[in-house]
């Protein structure tokens, strides 16, 4: 991955790969999770996809798009440790697969406008975001439909409960209700105008009219600082807080939240990777093999670390009786973690799962464009190809001594009533 730096505060990002017939360019604005911004930006993320000066409806955007032979859109907000991310972007044929130039041109020109001129010039159209505010409840209160979903919200909301990871990236109903044509605009230029936006290019693309479109993009933006933006860390509770909720489920989840210990080192990234796939991970996990097909204790039930927030979150669903049974194995396989007790075989078939997910990223221009958002948010510039290798050096130590450093925070039950 290539780093240019366009104006203080707007960078390009470059990942070519001609084996790709395709491009995907993304527009990232970054904001801090807040409370008072985070159902703003989730609704900003909806609507700039629908209008804007040169394409004034969905149906002329929409248009576009098949000229684009087929061109698709990226437009969401998305929760990155404590951060929310508004994602713009477009994906279409390269160049170097059509007859003739002027593909990337022109979807560039789409980008540039949807990303920075959304709206009619003067503002949001009052219908547009009254059926984008529509649809964003409506994805609000499917969270709470998918029990899966609102178990993890849940478990986030309550273990972090003074921290901006306890916010629903989705946002909230209320102060759906609030929000204007007017308001969401006037959100809409601040937070163009000040936050810190990375362009990110993947896929198959000429890098100097990447940098054209770049500069283009930044042409009309002032330099900026970006809003400061840092997660918080927090020592795990010296009494495990939990939380029970009662509702009409025919299955029981349990969810429980462990701290990771505190600055868990780029160096440790990988040993981080492998220890999540030989506990909770994959199919070839602990929790799998023995908590779910050995014991039958579990519907599913698996693990992830969120790296950036340095916490880890195991959800599992299970029958009523059992709750305390699978918590018990739960923690025990953790133990057993932390204490070694593991074998070679389960180490290597866990570095051969890692190994063969992040190849799978190269073949995708979607997965390979994820992965690097996540290293530049990291701080880090790993080639796919790098990470690999360094999981194949992870060794059992340092899978010890991320075993060692995880620590249960909060535990959450969704009961029957």
């Amino acid at each position: 991955m290539i780093k240019t730096e366009i104006k203080r505060g707007i960078n390009l990002y470059t990942v070519k790969d001609k084996k790709f017939k395709a491009f995907r360019a993304c527009v990232l604005i970054h904001r801090p999770l807040r409370r008072e911004e985070v159902t703003l930006n989730a609704l900003t993320a909806a609507v700039v996809r629908m209008q804007s000066e040169n394409f004034p409806d969905a149906q002329k955007i929409s248009e576009e798009l098949e000229n684009l032979y087929g061109g698709q859109m990226i437009a969401r907000a998305s929760k990155y440790g404590e951060r929310q991310i508004l994602k713009i972007g477009v994906q279409s044929v390269c160049d170097d697969a059509l007859p003739e130039k002027g593909n990337f041109d022109r979807a560039m020109k789409l980008l540039r406008d949807i990303a920075f001129f959304a709206g009619d010039g003067n503002g949001f159209s009052d219908n547009v975001v009254d059926i984008e505010k529509k649809n964003i409840a409506d994805e609000i209160l499917a969270q709470k439909n998918d029990k899966r979903t609102y178990s993890v919200l849940r478990l986030q909301e309550e273990m972090c409960k003074d921290e901006p990871y306890g916010i629903n990236p989705m946002g909230y109903i209320d102060e759906l209700e609030k929000i204007s044509s007017e308001t969401l605009y006037s959100h809409y230029k601040k937070i163009i105008a000040e936050s810190r936006i990375d362009i990110i290019f993947s896929g198959n693309f000429n890098e100097d009219e990447a940098l054209v479109a770049a500069k283009n993009f930044a042409d009309e933006l002032s330099e900026r600082d970006g809003v400061k933006i840092g997660e918080i860390y927090k020592a795990p509770r010296s009494q495990v807080k939990e939380i029970t909720d009662k509702m009409d489920v025919t299955q029981g989840k349990l969810c429980m939240g462990f701290r990771c210990k505190e600055g868990l080192s780029k160096e440790m990234y990988p040993a981080a990777v492998v220890y999540n796939s030989m506990f909770g991970g994959s199919a070839v996990s602990k929790l799998f093999n023995n908590v779910r097909e050995k014991l039958s204790l579990c519907y599913y039930v698996s693990s992830n670390i969120d790296r950036l927030k340095e916490i880890m979150m195991v959800r599992s669903g299970v029958e009523f009786d059992k709750f305390k049974t699978a918590y018990d194995e739960i923690m025990a396989q953790q133990q057993m973690m932390a204490d070694g007790d593991f074998t070679e075989e389960e180490i290597e078939n866990a570095k051969k799962q890692l190994v063969g997910a992040y190849e799978s990223n190269l073949d995708s221009i979607a997965a390979m464009a994820e992965y690097y958002t996540m290293q530049l948010l990291l701080g880090t510039d790993m080639e796919i190809r790098e990470m690999t290798e360094k999981i194949n050096a992870v060794t059992r130590e340092e899978i010890i001594e991320i075993a060692k450093g995880m620590q249960l925070d909060t535990v959450y039950y969704l009961d029957k009533e």
